[in-house]
């Protein structure tokens, strides 16, 4: 049939990794048990399978689709998409990939709500999951400009006044421009530039000896792993890295429990104030 050969190139052409959803009148009667079709077909249809309904069954199986107004058990009036005189029929459906089977949070006719005539609105609910990808904090490279002294300041130096002279009677905007852009490249090529991306603090004003040893041993685990993947240095790391996480809970409990103790006092809103400032 001409209608499932383009369905059937139209659905080929959407990547795996996408949505898919399907919905409209496709003239067939899936039935309402499942027999044979038991993964795209939920069990709660209408009325008695047809031949047009076993088609929109194969090409659910084909693409793995879930025919979602099956899914959920409805009354009659919510399953029924087409009514004429005496006669109903469940033929509009909505098909979505089976793995999204669990964002599926409902599908049903709404009686009252008639599309064209004789056919009822059928509306599905799911969740859908977006994936917010977060931006990492802008990298920004920046001048080291802390090196400007000794043998590098005279260097910079040295460097600036080879760029010059700069004309006199030129327009103060320009000529600023001109210098600024000198200073900013003749820095960056003397001195360097970091590699950007400055880490936000860290709130370690509960840190005591016994922390900061655990910290630093697990860093030196981490080093020798780097540099030999052995087995021994793998347990080690592993190790360390436990010490270190049991040493750092203990020592920021007991930090907090002394700051409870203390709020009432100078010194805990000293504390307080402190640990704002950090954040």
């Amino acid at each position: 049939m001409q209608f499932w050969e383009d369905l059937d190139s139209m659905v080929s052409t959407v990547p795996t990794s996408e949505k898919l959803f399907i919905g409209g009148d496709l003239n067939g009667h899936v039935g309402a048990t499942n027999v044979g079709f038991e993964r795209v077909h939920g069990v709660f249809g209408y009325g008695s399978r047809s031949q047009e309904g076993e088609d929109v069954l194969n090409f659910a199986l084909a693409y793995d689709l879930l025919i979602a107004n099956t899914v959920f058990k409805k009354r009659e009036s919510h399953l029924v998409t087409f009514r004429s005189g005496q006669h109903s029929s469940q033929i509009d459906f909505i098909l979505a990939r089976r793995e999204d089977r669990r964002d599926c949070l409902d599908c049903k006719v709404i009686p009252g709500e008639g599309v064209v005539p004789q056919h009822k609105l059928v509306v599905a609910d799911f969740r859908l999951r977006v994936r917010v990808h977060r931006d990492k904090r802008a990298k920004i490279a920046r001048t080291k400009w802390w090196k400007l002294r000794g043998e590098a300041a005279q260097a910079f130096k040295e460097r600036m006044l080879g760029e010059g002279p700069w004309e006199e009677g030129e327009d103060a905007d320009d000529m600023w421009l001109k210098m600024a852009t000198c200073v900013r490249k003749v820095a960056s090529e003397v001195f360097g530039v970091s590699r950007g991306g400055k880490q936000e603090g860290k709130d370690t004003w509960w840190w005591n000896d016994e922390v900061q040893r655990a910290i630093k041993e697990k860093k030196e685990c981490f080093k020798r792993l780097h540099l030999d993947k052995s087995a021994t240095n793998i347990e080690g790391y592993k190790l360390a890295k436990r010490v270190a996480k049991r040493a750092v809970n203990v020592a920021k409990g007991k930090a907090y429990d002394d700051l409870y103790q203390r709020l009432g006092t100078k010194e805990g809103e000293k504390d307080i104030y402190r640990m704002a400032r950090i954040r």
